[in-house]
């Protein structure tokens, strides 16, 4: 298994070798242990960011509900906040408390770090959550970077300069030192060795360099990144003087040193000159800082990485500043189909090797799936696009393209490119948010609409109705979007168990779609009502509701996630009549239909009802296949308040079974998920539920002390092992 699993964090690679900030890394880790909450304070470029995330990796072992980052650079909206924080860590959306509620709630018992990025445009938003999460959720450590200090009570800041530079000296003559391919900096070799674990060797000490490289930590950044764009090239005294002069001229601004290493196989010395690459980089550095007119003051360090940035656009090709610039109305990870479709035009041609071009400069950082741009050089993009006058364009093709992808992820998700959708709207959410932030905006209340299987399919209820209310109460009354916006919300609504709104928002849907004629709204719709009839206990209405459902589906001849879903509603309504072969009949017409479109959400739901109505019929063993289905799809899905509530089903019918071990296990794992997922438990109050008939079954078989042993040792297990344990 792997070694930090998903449910155990997000923390990304470091991509590249760390280098210096020890000293920072040990009072961060010192400052945690001390206080609850420690925010890192520096200008930008300063390597806050990196501090923070070398710090969480060596804690990480000492939180045992993970490490999570939460970047929020391109977020705009305090608002959405305990939204964004939420929706990395998993945490489902199933009540309609508000959002900060739920979140610290969730929180309270739990032990983790929590890193919030960038906090500067959300501080006072950061400021209010991270006062209640000290206060509610003592558990939770917190580790924040901004630029500086968020005025917290108590506040442990740790400030972070640039690297010193290092001091001017004279080389004495030397022989060079041959260098082999085994000598060269460890970022040439495998990736293995260019991200290793805290407490690897550092090989500066016997890399092929003067001995102050190996204590010099502003050097060693700058040796390090152009060795990585450029094997070999800092060789010779010569070179080395010039490296050190480039660090002097750029303050020891991390960042800086990086984009300054990064222009090195762009050098250019003159044909015959005895400078290398690296003095030449040298001299126009100087040449741009020094000496500086009288009239002008001199550079502030964060001054000159302003200008190591502009320098870098100046020798940036054509496309790539055009490129750099575009990028900018991007608020979170960038993948190259979305690039290529926003930037791309008749002037920009061949994005994906642009984007590497500028990745290999260091203005671009690799993520998984594609790349995240610097927050100084996002904003110096975000200059450079005003001043082309392509700023509003550029928002309409990233605006359009969102929505676009929205409509492809909805068209596709009723299909076996499932779980491919899910991971990229996750990965576009920062975006697609963005474009969420003008309700009155048609392009985004059609995609607050279509965004509908975010909100319901992939847990995001509770954000789902905070844009869908704004958007609702923007939108004409004739306006034809109207009806997918009201039933989207009634199904939120009743996925929330709030019957009232769902009731009014679908009778809306039904009375505007039918003015439209949309029948595949009116179809959803009458879905909303159905799940309203069941929640309100009037059965005998479920079946006809769910047959007129279909015949709008027919009608409009779409295939949608929505008649299988209608079918498993039917079939909870037999099942809750005490009809079990009614229902499974039922189930399994929905379960074709899924198996036919390669679908996986939906079928996980109907298994869990075929689970129940199987077992009211006596049939222990196709329940228990019936309840595994379920299980393994919904931890494919990452869906872990589904896979508790597999657990619990599975538990139930081993207790019928007559296994009380297997029973008390698989109860103390569900109690495991139920806490990774913060979703509550069904009653257990209730001595009829079926719970609780089977706990107090296996405690009569196995005893007290056995059944807590066995429900201790299901607690114990990570959640990974205990869904094996449970399909086994």
């Amino acid at each position: 298994m792997e070694p930090h699993p998903w449910w155990r964090g997000n923390l990304p690679a470091e991509p590249n070798r760390f280098v210096g900030r020890q000293a920072e890394v040990t009072k961060a880790l010192k400052l945690l242990a001390d206080t609850s909450s420690v925010t890192i304070t520096g200008a930008a470029g300063v390597g806050k960011t990196r501090i923070a995330l070398r710090a969480a990796a060596e804690c990480r072992d000492f939180h045992p509900d993970g490490a999570w980052l939460v970047e929020l650079s391109g977020e705009r909206d305090g608002g959405l906040l305990p939204h964004a924080v939420a929706a990395v860590m998993g945490m489902p959306e199933r009540s309609t408390r508000p959002q900060d509620d739920l979140l610290v709630e969730f929180l309270a018992g739990k032990h983790l770090l929590l890193i919030l990025d960038s906090c500067d445009r959300l501080a006072a938003a950061c400021r209010e959550l991270a006062v209640r999460i000290r206060a509610e959720a003592p558990g939770v450590r917190l580790l924040l970077t901004s630029r500086r200090p968020l005025g917290l009570p108590h506040e442990a800041v740790l400030p972070v300069e640039p690297f010193r530079p290092p001091a001017p000296r004279t080389f004495a003559p030397r022989t060079p030192v041959p260098r082999t391919p085994e000598q060269r900096i460890p970022e040439q070799r495998t990736p293995e060795q260019r991200t290793p674990e805290p407490g690897t060797p550092d090989p500066w000490t016997s890399a092929p360099y003067p001995a102050d490289a190996a204590t010099d930590d502003a050097l060693r950044v700058f040796l390090d990144r152009a060795e990585a764009v450029a094997p070999g090239l800092v060789t010779g005294e010569a070179a080395i003087g010039a490296a050190e002069r480039i660090c002097r001229l750029l303050g020891g601004v991390p960042l800086a040193l990086e984009l300054a290493a990064g222009q090195l196989p762009a050098a250019s010395p003159t044909a015959g000159s005895p400078a290398g690459p690296v003095e030449w980089l040298a001299d126009r550095l100087e040449e741009r800082f020094e000496p500086r007119p009288a009239a002008h003051p001199p550079f502030f360090r964060p001054q000159r990485l302003r200008a190591v940035i502009d320098w870098s656009h100046e020798l940036c090709s054509p496309a790539e500043r055009l490129l750099w610039a575009r990028l900018s109305v991007f608020a979170g990870p960038i993948d190259p189909e979305s690039a290529r479709w926003v930037c791309g035009d008749e002037r920009l041609n061949g994005v994906p090797d642009l984007l590497a071009g500028l990745a290999a400069k260091g203005l671009l950082t690799p993520v998984p799936g594609g790349y995240r741009q610097p927050e100084p050089v996002r904003e110096y993009g975000a200059e450079r696009l005003a001043r082309l006058g392509e700023e509003a364009r550029m928002v309409r093709r990233h605006r359009h393209h969102h929505l676009g992808l929205a409509r492809r992820a909805e068209a596709g998700w009723y299909g076996p490119a499932q779980e491919e959708w899910a991971a990229r709207l996750r990965f576009s959410l920062p975006d697609l948010r963005r474009v969420l932030g003008s309700p009155s905006d048609p392009l985004s209340a059609e995609l607050a609409g279509v965004l509908w299987i975010v909100w319901h399919c992939m847990g995001r209820l509770n954000e789902g109705r905070r844009h869908l209310g704004r958007v609702i109460a923007a939108a004409p009354v004739a306006d034809p979007g109207l009806p997918r916006l009201l039933w989207a919300d009634a199904c939120v609504a009743a996925a929330q168990g709030d019957p009232e709104r769902a009731h009014r928002r679908a009778e809306a849907a039904l009375s505007a779609a039918l003015d439209w004629s949309d029948h595949a709204a009116a179809g959803h719709a009458r879905l909303a009502l159905a799940c309203h009839a069941l929640l309100t206990g009037a059965l005998g209405e479920v079946r006809p509701a769910v047959r007129r459902v279909r015949e709008h589906f027919h009608r409009a001849g779409v295939m949608t996630v929505g008649e299988p879903l209608a079918l498993m509603v039917a079939a909870i309504a037999d099942t809750w009549r005490g009809e079990f072969a009614r229902a499974v009949t039922t189930l399994e017409e929905a379960g074709r239909q899924c198996e036919a479109r390669g679908e996986l959400w939906a079928r996980a739901q109907c298994d869990h009802v075929l689970s129940i109505a199987r077992l009211g019929l006596g049939e222990a063993d196709e329940a228990a296949r019936a309840a595994g289905r379920s299980l393994a799809a919904r931890w494919r899905l990452r869906d872990t308040a589904g896979a508790a509530e597999a657990l619990g089903q599975l538990a139930v019918i081993a207790s019928i079974q007559g296994d009380a071990r297997r029973t008390a296990r698989l109860q103390g794992a569900e109690k495991r998920m139920r806490g990774l997922s913060g979703a509550r438990g069904p009653g257990r109050e209730s001595v009829c539920e079926p719970g609780t008939v089977a706990e107090r079954t296996a405690r009569q078989l196995l005893g007290d002390d056995a059944y807590d042993a066995a429900f201790a040792e299901g607690c114990d297990d990570d959640p990974g092992s205990a869904v094996l344990h449970a399909l086994g």
